[in-house]
């Protein structure tokens, strides 16, 4: 590989690190935003996550791809993935 194809390896490693990284901060995000009282501010929260899943199932072909590109198959684990069965909201009460 020569010097340029090994800079742009690397500058696509750090691309999709910055990318993993994002996604992981921006779903962390809308997690605390479900725990919030507020109906719409949780539906958007939701779609969030949804959305944070999508790029995150693309970003891991990009991570397959530069581990074939390096002949690197194994990469670093930067997320752990968890399965969320539910959320509970606690409501006030309201005040007559």
């Amino acid at each position: 590989m020569s010097a340029r194809e090994e800079q742009l390896t690397k500058l696509l490693g750090l691309m999709a690190r910055s990318m993993t990284h994002m996604t992981a901060s921006v779903t962390a995000m809308a997690f605390e935003q479900l725990r919030c009282r507020d109906e719409a501010l949780q539906a958007s929260a939701r779609r969030m996550i949804e959305r944070m899943q999508a790029i995150s199932e693309e970003l891991d072909q990009h991570w397959e791809l530069i581990g074939r590109i390096t002949s690197q198959n194994e990469r670093e684990v930067l997320v752990e993935e968890l399965e969320i069965a539910s959320v509970r909201v606690h409501k006030e009460a309201s005040v007559s």
